[in-house]
């Protein structure tokens, strides 16, 4: 009479070929069949043993800051995970892990050390706040990351101006007319230790070369260590156009002139050339613009003054006077 342990091999060997036959796999001898079935066994005995015996394994948890003040405001990023080494029973492990397949770690805002508008979450915190999460037998080793920096504000804001930091260089035959920004001021947060030291609000730096059209696009804020902004990212348009040259007649003013002298130039009035956009051209005239003398700046000895260009519109370029220096002569009044 055939044992129970022999009628248990021979039904297993004829399930496992009967599962090869009918994937049509290749066709194996019984000796085969015998060594998987007892290779099935050990792997399940090694896994028993392994589970018994104490281990390490890593579990991920979402961070949470709990008891945190309504009016306070994180100004650096919290992590959204930490990662923890924690050993004990591979029973226990493997229980804990799939009755908590979401699992969040609590820090108490409470428990933080605090300093100047920054806190610190470090090893002494983790221990207190895992060793209420774990079960009993499981301990923790290790967290990534060890230590994290956080700065706070308790609702301080104010606006800030926007500058956009880089380089847009257009083709030959096309000017760069202006730059804007969208929004143009940015609502910032920051501990009290920096925050009157903030003054301006950078774009990330852009390089653009060869331009032949207006540009649109978003660039994010530069970040400062410590302040979160509101919003972070700003849309940049750059007006490009065609440009035109212009040449318009202006007159020569003096300045500066005692109230007992009369101070004359030859010309009276001068050539002020210019590259201006096509969409511009019609719009700027000579009144835009104001040439002057400046009485203090001249020497005895001068036989000739320079011109000064005291005003000129904006969204022109390489603007140039000719001539740049004129003869002139100073009268006295009776």
């Amino acid at each position: 009479m055939e044992s129970g342990f022999t009628i248990l091999r021979k039904r297993s060997v004829a399930y496992i070929r009967s599962l090869f036959q009918r994937f049509r796999l290749v066709t194996v001898n019984k000796q085969i069949m015998v060594f998987l079935l007892f290779l099935l066994i050990a792997v399940a005995f090694w896994l028993s043993q392994t589970f018994k015996d104490h281990t390490t394994v890593n579990l991920e948890y979402e961070l949470k800051i709990v008891n945190v003040p309504k009016n306070l405001i994180f100004t650096s990023d919290v992590p959204q995970t930490i990662t923890t080494a924690v050993s004990g029973r591979g029973f226990t492990i493997l229980q804990y892990v799939f009755n908590n397949q979401h699992k969040v770690l609590n820090v108490d805002y409470n428990d933080l050390p605090k300093m100047g508008g920054a806190l610190s979450i470090d090893n002494y915190v983790w221990k207190k706040a895992l060793t209420k999460e774990l079960p009993k037998g499981v301990t923790f080793q290790t967290v990534n990351p060890s230590t994290v920096d956080l700065y706070y504000s308790m609702g301080e804001h104010k606006q800030i101006p926007i500058e956009f930091q880089g380089k847009i260089r257009t083709s030959e035959e096309y000017m760069l007319c202006g730059i804007e920004l969208h929004p143009k001021y940015v609502d910032i947060y920051a501990p009290s230790a920096i925050y009157d030291t903030i003054k301006v609000v950078y774009t990330e730096p852009f390089i653009e070369d060869e331009v032949k059209d207006t540009l649109n696009f978003q660039l994010a804020l530069s970040r400062i260590k410590g302040v979160k902004m509101v919003p972070d990212t700003v849309s940049v348009k750059a007006c490009v156009d065609l440009f035109t040259a212009k040449t318009v007649k202006v007159p020569i003013y003096c300045e500066n002139i005692p109230h007992n002298k009369i101070l004359r130039t030859f010309p009276l009035m001068v050539d002020v050339t210019f590259k201006v956009s096509a969409t511009m051209f019609n719009s700027i005239t000579a009144d835009d613009f104001v040439i002057v003398v400046d009485y203090n700046t001249i020497k005895a000895q001068d036989r000739k003054c320079k011109l000064i260009i005291r005003e000129s519109p904006k969204g022109i370029s390489n603007v140039k006077v000719t001539p740049e220096v004129v003869d002139y002569v100073i009268e006295q009044e009776d």
